[in-house]
């Protein structure tokens, strides 16, 4: 049996559990899946498996309440909730393609309940255009799919910020193909967020593409402001007052536009990517989302280029990356750019010494297989070169006077201007 405040939400990432503490919160009756039982465990002990303060804080809230329940998944589960939100990872980190075969079983999961009354299924998973309507044919397949509601609502996240902007969004995107569902889902958003928050109801591939197209704007932003800066940096020009001068135009803006290693992460790249994609939709294709990603290549090895050009071969040489994260004040090292860049130095003979404040239980990175340092001063000690892998905020505190007396030579990789240049400049420190 169903019940209108009953939720479920499946997959416990940054999209799930920020979704389920503040509906949680807001007094509805939450159910959290997740198929890794160590995730399980270790939530409901109170540790969220990454770093966002704010959502530990919440969840532990919500679970002391009684509110909310993380569980693995059961047929009961399902039965039971009116709304089932889908947050699990949509697309290979990897190969960048839908990860369609947890999809194909989650329809036959949910689709072989039978309820009293239709369930909604909210799809907050990024998707390749046309995704519904492919979902959309696996649920009808199901013994019961065929009663169950389809509805995309795209997630807008910022990690760091995750339960921030669940609770605080700029906009809610509401794709759906019938009247009784759109009515359905108009109501319960306005029911969560009150009228304060603006509302687009759409159809579903409409839906897809905003989430998609907004990815690809912020990459094409990110990527602009990296050219810029890689134009002026040879000129010895102030790189900051030029991004502070452009954004101050309110038709720009200076949010998202500050210039670093190039875009990463798990969610922009993939969705460059996704929004080329010819598994569904046919013949889409966007080329501009091909000239961000080749831009975004592109920085990397000028940051090479460069090293190799003050220290001469690389092998054997130590550099010490500090910041492995894909973003300041996150653990997450998805879709890394700092992480890429050790990698390419490591083909090149380089010994890389990466220290990620984030990481302090880690042992290594899977992704490039890099192991950690974690004593700063040890991961700049005789180093060759000190590169600026993530802006983390705690870096802007380094004493160029301290790390002097460490290195091997006094040069300096920091594209994100996480450093006070001319005060480590005084140190005899140069920056390429």
């Amino acid at each position: 049996m169903t019940s209108d405040d009953s939720i479920l939400v499946v997959g416990a990432g940054f999209v799930g559990l920020s979704t389920a503490a503040f509906l949680a919160g807001g007094g509805r009756r939450v159910t959290v899946v997740e198929k890794n039982r160590l995730v399980v465990d270790s939530l409901n002990r109170g540790k969220l498996h990454f770093h966002e303060p704010t959502l530990a804080r919440e969840i532990g809230k919500v679970l002391k309440s009684g509110r909310l329940e993380i569980t693995t998944p059961s047929k009961e589960s399902y039965q039971r909730s009116s709304m089932i939100f889908v947050a699990i990872d949509s697309a290979d980190q990897r190969t960048r393609k839908m990860k369609l075969a947890a999809f194909d079983r989650m329809a036959q999961w949910i689709g072989g309940v039978k309820r009293e009354k239709p369930a909604v299924v909210v799809l907050k998973s990024t998707n390749i255009l046309g995704f519904a309507e492919l979902f959309r044919v696996l649920l009808d397949a199901a013994p019961y799919g065929a009663s169950v509601r389809l509805a995309v609502n795209p997630e807008f996240l910022r990690e760091g910020f995750a339960y921030e902007d669940t609770a605080k969004p700029w906009r809610i995107i509401v794709g759906t193909q019938d009247t009784p569902t759109r009515t359905r889902m108009v109501r319960f958003f306005r029911s969560v967020y009150g009228s304060s928050v603006p509302l687009v109801a759409t159809d579903w591939k409409s839906a897809e593409l905003i989430k998609l197209s907004s990815n690809l704007y912020l990459a094409h932003r990110l990527t602009f402001i990296n050219e810029i800066a890689e134009y002026a940096r040879p000129e010895g020009l102030d790189i900051d007052a030029i991004r502070k001068g452009i954004g101050l135009d309110p038709r720009i803006g200076q949010d998202y536009f500050e210039p670093g290693l190039g875009f990463g992460g798990s969610c922009l790249p993939k969705d460059c990517h996704l929004i080329n994609s010819r598994e569904v939709g046919g013949e889409f294709w966007f080329l501009t989302a091909q000239i961000a990603l080749d831009v975004n290549d592109r920085i990397l090895d000028r940051v090479v280029d460069g090293l190799e050009s003050q220290l001469g071969k690389l092998k054997g040489r130590k550099i010490a990356l500090l910041g492995a994260a894909f973003k300041p004040q996150t653990d997450d090292t998805r879709g890394s750019r700092a992480v890429e860049l050790a990698v390419r130095l490591k083909r090149l003979g380089a010994r890389v010494s990466v220290y990620e404040p984030f990481l302090k239980s880690a042992e290594r990175i899977v992704e490039g297989n890099l192991q950690l340092e974690h004593n700063l001063e040890a991961a700049v000690s005789d180093a060759s070169a000190i590169v600026i892998g993530t802006a983390h905020r705690r870096f802007r505190s380094l004493k160029p006077e301290s790390i002097a007396r460490l290195v091997r030579k006094r040069l300096v990789v920091d594209r994100p201007a996480a450093l006070a240049r001319r005060q480590w400049e005084k140190y005899g420190f140069q920056f390429i």
